[in-house]
């Protein structure tokens, strides 16, 4: 089976995870995706000044305008060379209007370590009158660092009633639990495209709901895995001092990849969506391009 998904009938969310071990990459791969970027992604490559840094820079460039050609969206075929992006505010990159509109596609993107995720949302995403929908998506991928002291962090970044439930756990469940909620609220701020202009405290996530479940990841060429996921989780944005409102529109999932990276997701406006996920290597995405 491909692990590459056809546009779906109803919204869906893909999760790409590629590993990025930048010594996969040689001189032929590395030319071949400088080949596709333009001249201000290439400067930005460029400003890295160690090699393995840059070349991960180029890697991370090269699986996004990839995965974008190999996700089937209707009569959309774009080589990725030609998929051009804007940006906001904050630097959160998004399709332009005309590609995003034709498409179907909203994408967001997090590293960390060894591992880079691509979100990728396939529905509808115009108005009447060619308007674009207003639709929100975040993703997070998050290493538990042992080195972290977590505790002081807390009072900065955590509301009183997320420190709280975390404090409540057994000791050895409190450094898990914080890095959960360091990958929703990181998922909701890039969804947001506000960055750390939008306050940690300004919102906060209950557990209460949540249930545990499993996705499975699927791979190209061996068999599945399956992570476990948790899903209703619900979210509260904190107006005032103990004033507080359910934000009904979001809907969020927080996985575990492994023992050491979770990932989470943030999506607003769309409503029910599938949520998919596929484990792809750069060997297997470029030779897929051919």
């Amino acid at each position: 089976m491909s692990p590459i998904p056809t546009l779906s009938p109803s919204p869906e969310v893909t999760l790409y995870f590629c590993p990025l071990a930048t010594e996969a990459i040689g001189p032929d791969e590395a030319e071949l995706i400088r080949s596709w970027l333009p001249e201000d992604e290439l400067t930005k490559v460029s400003r890295y000044v160690q090699a393995d840094a840059r070349d991960k820079a180029l890697v991370v460039r090269g699986y996004l305008r990839g995965i974008l050609s190999l996700t089937r969206s209707g009569d959309v075929t774009l080589s990725p060379s030609e998929w051009q992006f804007e940006y906001g505010e904050k630097g959160k990159p998004d399709l332009i209007t005309e590609q995003a509109l034709l498409s179907g596609l909203k994408f967001n993107i997090s590293h960390s370590g060894d591992w880079l995720v691509v979100a990728v949302y396939q529905g509808q995403l115009g108005l009447s009158g060619g308007e674009r929908a207003s639709i929100e998506l975040g993703v997070d991928i998050e290493r538990n660092r042992d080195s972290t002291n977590i505790y002081p962090i807390l009072n900065h970044y955590f509301t009183q009633s997320e420190t709280d439930e975390l404090l409540s756990l057994p000791e050895s469940s409190q450094r898990q639990r914080f890095f959960d909620l360091w990958a929703l609220k990181e998922s909701y701020i890039k969804a947001k495209g506000l960055g750390l202009a939008l306050s940690l405290k300004s919102f906060y996530f209950d557990f209460a709901r949540a249930t545990k479940q499993k996705i499975e990841v699927s791979k190209l060429n061996n068999p599945a895995v399956e992570c476990v996921l948790f899903d209703g989780i619900e979210l509260y944005l904190v107006r005032e001092e103990g004033d507080k409102c359910a934000a009904d529109t979001w809907c969020l999932f927080l996985g575990r990849l492994s023992e050491e990276y979770r990932f989470a997701v943030s999506a607003s406006h769309i409503g029910t969506f599938n949520l998919k996920a596929y484990q792809l290597t750069l060997t297997e995405m470029l030779s897929r391009l051919k």
